[in-house]
């Protein structure tokens, strides 16, 4: 079993080796689909664990022996997210296992940002922020200029909370993106495409986001639509099949 922590945090060393044994028996769940999310106090300090799915026997190789695994990946593009000044819950470590001689399960640990939460209900409409908008396209266009490219634009993947009326957020489930500096448009409108299927609420961040990246706005917000329905239609053929 391979652990790396971050030095800041070796006070929960004991903890963090005992996951493996206790990840399925204990911890409050809050995600569980591919991969499961569970919380636990430590002391005074409040975690969030992410089990990730054992990968397929190909990929257990590629993760084994070509690429890093998406635990490894979440936690070093922690550092890096905050080195460029890009808000994600501080890193704790990460936890590789192995059976066989290759990857099996992999856990990424990290701070559990209670006070926030994900930005799903303001993507389909249901709740109604023009502030929430307008912080959510500046974000993006933030670290879209800094040379993030975030692969996984989506409303579950971003946190949110409102303080004196303005809103703050921070990214999760990091594990797929590039950095890359500067950024293609095609890149920047590409990774529009998972945000909305709701075009009302997706021009609005489109346009907002053109305000602020210094875009053409309709060209912003004819590619952000082109982007997303593409990809939405890909997914509804895939799930009826």
């Amino acid at each position: 079993m391979k652990i790396v922590g971050n030095p800041v945090y070796q006070s929960l060393n004991s903890f963090i080796q005992s996951i493996p044994s206790i990840f399925d028996k204990e911890g409050t769940l809050v995600y569980s689909a591919r991969n499961q999310l569970k919380t636990y106090r430590v002391g005074e300090q409040e975690v969030i664990v992410k089990s990730f799915k054992k990968p397929f026997f190909f990929n257990r190789i590629v993760y084994t022996f070509f690429r890093p695994s998406k635990a490894r990946r979440s936690y070093e593009y922690a550092f890096r997210l905050l080195e460029k000044g890009v808000p994600t819950p501080a890193p704790i470590a990460y936890i590789e296992e192995k059976k066989g001689g290759l990857l099996s399960r992999s856990y990424y640990i990290s701070v559990f940002e209670k006070n926030m939460d994900h930005i799903r209900s303001y993507m389909t409409g249901e709740k109604k922020d023009d502030a929430l908008i307008r912080g959510l396209a500046e974000f993006i266009s933030d670290f879209h200029s800094k040379g993030v490219y975030f692969l996984d634009v989506s409303p579950g993947n971003f946190l949110q909370k409102k303080e004196n009326g303005k809103f703050s957020f921070s990214l999760v489930d990091i594990n797929r993106m590039k950095f890359k500096s500067p950024l293609s448009l095609k890149d920047r409108y590409n990774s529009f495409k998972r945000l909305t299927r709701n075009f009302e609420i997706l021009e609005s961040v489109a346009r907002e986001y053109a305000r602020c990246s210094q875009l053409d706005e309709q060209e912003t917000i004819a590619k952000t639509e082109e982007a997303c329905s593409r990809f939405f239609k890909i997914k509804i053929q895939a799930s009826i099949n």
